[in-house]
């Protein structure tokens, strides 16, 4: 299997996005190179015959400004920008951002050298310690400037690199500068990272519903052909369709006639988490191929133009990713109840906290305030709408900022509390299935023979490294195929 990448300015997709967070080796496309090369050639015959946004003038509520400079006006905008701050953003997110940007450079709309599209595609898949160094915040979603500012600095040798020394990969010119941070790669890549994990803990969420399924004696009516057709969403029949399957033929007869709502209404609160991720990951690979950049230079076949423009805005990422957030809600709070029922409910037949003989023994009742907490994560972060944020700065010249950059942080963390809180119920389901001695039969057996890690007694005992063999186990249950993604 060939694990390169290729860029060529409109194929990248989360595939190709995972790989460079792995650091694949990464190139770019000679026909896409040429199209960067004439764009280039453009830019530089528009600017000097009008003025030009960040070329022949400054930025911002400086956009009056004229300036004549070649050379020393750019490298002014990159020193100027890199001014972020906080933790250093992890490497694999810095490698997909700096393929998102290479990326765009390559669709042929920036005016950028190819050079600089080349210098960012040969740094995916560079050693550790030769990445910039860049930090989180500091960007307000209208165009990762901080970010981007400072893997430029990285570029020409004037900022430390991860391992701690300098190097000059290419020499930037003054048209380079503003082209390369008129981006919101690092929102785009870090959304797409976050995508793509959320997309397989969704699926991987049927498998551990299925068990607690099984554990709780749900009745699988509420995953019937019949029930499905009853909800005309494309989401909510495919969790009803794996749910069906998984629970096909498994023992045992139902507990009740109607049961709660975190089993019954599974596939109408889930469906809506694989639609919504299935829209944020289009967003982000629309984006991602995509040259958005201000000002933009068209070429044609008389010539070509120059337009300024604000195609840059991250409004539709930052909506999609609320969108996303407001779904998981829904179900984070079934998973959440079914955590609940099967350490609490009396009429499950199991024992409380699902302990053992021990008297006043805890169990795993730990594990309901752990659920609990995640889910409570979850529910903050979309509480407070990224979209719905924003601020005015340079004069107001810019006074709509998309805070693209903080709905990704936001995404991020409710996918790591959605996947604890799916650990948390498979160790309940599991050690449920334990106490009534049930064998589940079919790809569910294959499921719970894959949890043989977990410890097997019902003392009191630490949970945590319980759970953190869980985060690994259910991160292997996802079902997604190429299509889906």
């Amino acid at each position: 299997m060939d694990h390169s990448l290729r860029l060529d300015g409109s194929s990248l997709d989360l595939d190709g996005l995972l790989l460079a967070a792995a650091g694949a080796p990464t190139s770019t496309d000679p026909e896409a190179l040429a199209r960067a090369e004439a764009s280039h050639r453009l830019a530089a015959t528009i600017s000097a015959e009008r003025p030009v946004y960040g070329r022949t003038t400054g930025v911002g509520a400086a956009r009056e400004e004229s300036t004549d400079s070649t050379v020393d006006h750019g490298l002014r905008l990159l020193r100027s920008h890199a001014a972020g701050w906080g933790a250093v953003v992890p490497d694999h997110v810095v490698r997909a951002a700096l393929a998102v940007r290479a990326n765009q450079l390559l669709a042929g709309g920036s005016g950028a050298s190819p050079e600089l599209a080349s210098a960012l595609a040969a740094l995916v898949g560079a050693p550790s310690a030769d990445l910039p160094v860049v930090h989180r915040y500091g960007s307000l979603g209208t165009g990762d400037l901080t970010s981007l500012a400072e893997v430029g600095l990285a570029l020409i040798g004037e900022r430390d690199r991860v391992g701690g020394h300098r190097s000059a990969d290419l020499a930037l010119s003054s048209a380079d500068a503003l082209p390369l941070m008129s981006s919101n790669a690092f929102a785009i890549a870090e959304t797409g990272l976050h995508a793509a994990s959320l997309h397989a803990l969704a699926r991987a969420a049927d498998t551990v519903c299925a068990l607690s399924f099984v554990a709780l004696r749900g009745n699988a009516e509420a995953v019937s052909t019949t029930a499905a057709d009853a909800t005309p969403f494309h989401g909510a029949r495919e969790v009803a369709r794996v749910l069906r399957e998984l629970l096909d033929g498994q023992p045992g007869e139902p507990a009740h006639l109607q049961d709660f709502f975190g089993l019954r209404t599974w596939p109408q609160v889930h469906g809506p988490v694989l639609d919504t991720v299935t829209d944020l990951k289009a967003v982000v690979e629309t984006a991602a191929n995509t040259a958005s950049e201000n000002p933009l230079f068209t070429v044609s076949e008389d010539g070509g133009r120059v337009t300024h423009h604000g195609g840059f805005h991250a409004a539709y990422l930052v909506l999609a990713v609320d969108s996303t957030l407001l779904a998981l809600t829904r179900s984070a709070q079934a998973v959440q109840s079914r955590v609940s029922h099967v350490l609490t409910d009396s009429a499950s037949g199991l024992p409380l906290f699902l302990s053992d003989a021990t008297a006043g023994s805890s169990g795993v009742l730990i594990a309901e305030y752990v659920a609990a907490s995640a889910l409570s994560t979850i529910r903050g972060h979309a509480s407070t709408p990224s979209s719905v944020q924003t601020a005015g700065v340079s004069a107001g010249i810019e006074d709509d900022a998309s805070f693209a950059g903080m709905a990704a942080v936001r995404l991020g963390e409710a996918t790591a509390a959605y996947r604890r809180m799916l650990a948390v119920e498979l160790v309940c389901a599991v050690r449920a299935l334990r106490m009534r001695g049930v064998a589940p039969v079919g790809e569910l057996a294959v499921a719970l023979a894959r949890c043989e890690g977990l410890p097997s007694g019902f003392e009191d005992r630490d949970l945590s490294p319980e759970l953190v063999i869980a985060e690994r186990i259910v991160e292997g249950y996802a079902v997604s195929t190429p299509q889906e993604r």
